[in-house]
């Protein structure tokens, strides 16, 4: 069948929206002239990384939060949506709310992931094989192209930062590990002593000597921060875009971080990755060395992340990865 305005809709986080890109462009490669638009939660930014013109940014958090806000904006959405006209919808991370609101703008196909709890089924009419909420994310979110007749053949998540978003790295050239001591919840944190106490380790044990980069995000607060400053050594980096985030990431040679956004867009930008308390279903796709946690994240021992960062830092540096002029069909 031939579609004139196709509407991806993904209101997934961060990480979730890297993982969902090998199905946006796939997608977008089979759409044969039809115009995308992309309707997207915290991860719009990535899709306009990765290269979608027509990307469409909604606060999610923020209307769950402010109920006035969400009486403002929601409906000003759905009539926007109406007016496009399109006439295929394709919910990739899928909630009860974005199969009401597909359904809403009156779009006449509709297929969506058929997540247990999360979904409106009779609200789906082109249906995927139902979810499997344990299996890998970035398989489920091929799946849900399934019933289009398209099949997802390239499944490693890429992106390529802009020059303009290159940042004056001190020193120059050196050997960086990134690390991300951050995470959404605080559940998900390893302490920050920890990530200095493995990167002393990992400095007294390889070559060439590794350089710290300290990735701040919004809600590291200053005593999370005061051990790393503390060393003298690198670079405390807060304040980045995305596109700054990616550029200073691809220049690592290893990304310590755990489970949370960055870990993806390291990986996504070709880095060795070693990530603390990952669920294997939310890995990320490319160079990584999970170090899971059986129980506490607090409680993963710093040795057992500094066996996965010798590993990492010793593998040999795969090609440049190939990038992608635009997904615009």
């Amino acid at each position: 069948m031939t579609y004139r305005r196709v509407l991806l809709i993904h209101f997934g986080q961060l990480g979730d929206a890297v993982l969902a890109l090998p199905a946006a462009q796939a997608l977008a490669a089979a759409l044969d002239g039809a115009a995308l638009t992309v309707l997207a939660g915290s991860g719009a930014e990535i899709f306009r990384l990765a290269g979608f013109r027509d990307v469409w940014r909604v606060d999610r958090v923020g209307w769950k939060r402010r109920k006035l806000r969400a009486v403002a904006e929601i409906p000003a959405l759905l009539a926007r949506l109406r007016r496009e006209r399109f006439d295929l919808s394709v919910d990739l991370h899928t909630y009860k709310e974005t199969n009401l609101l597909a359904w809403a703008a009156g779009v006449p196909r509709r297929v969506a992931m058929l997540r247990p709890t999360r979904s409106l089924p009779r609200l789906i009419n082109l249906r995927p094989p139902p979810d499997d909420p344990e299996g890998p994310l970035l398989d489920r979110y091929c799946r849900v192209l399934e019933p289009l007749g398209i099949a997802v053949s390239d499944r490693r998540p890429r992106l390529t930062p802009p020059p303009s978003a290159q940042l004056g790295l001190a020193p120059p050239g050196a050997a960086y590990l990134g690390i991300c001591p951050g995470a959404g919840h605080p559940s998900r944190r390893w302490p920050a002593v920890n990530f200095v106490a493995a990167y002393r380790e990992l400095a007294a044990a390889a070559a060439p000597t590794p350089v710290p980069l300290v990735f701040a995000g919004p809600e590291e607060r200053e005593e999370v921060l005061a051990p790393f400053r503390a060393l003298g050594e690198g670079q405390v980096l807060s304040g980045l875009s995305l596109a700054q985030l990616a550029a200073a990431l691809a220049a690592c040679r290893v990304v310590l971080t755990n489970a949370s956004g960055p870990s993806h867009v390291a990986a996504a930008v070709g880095a060795a990755v070693v990530t603390v308390g990952e669920i294997p279903a939310f890995d990320p796709v490319g160079r990584v060395w999970p170090v899971r946690a059986f129980g506490s994240v607090a409680a993963v021992p710093v040795s057992a992340v500094v066996a996965a960062l010798v590993s990492a830092w010793q593998a040999p540096a795969p090609p440049p990865l190939a990038s992608r002029a635009s997904t615009e069909p």
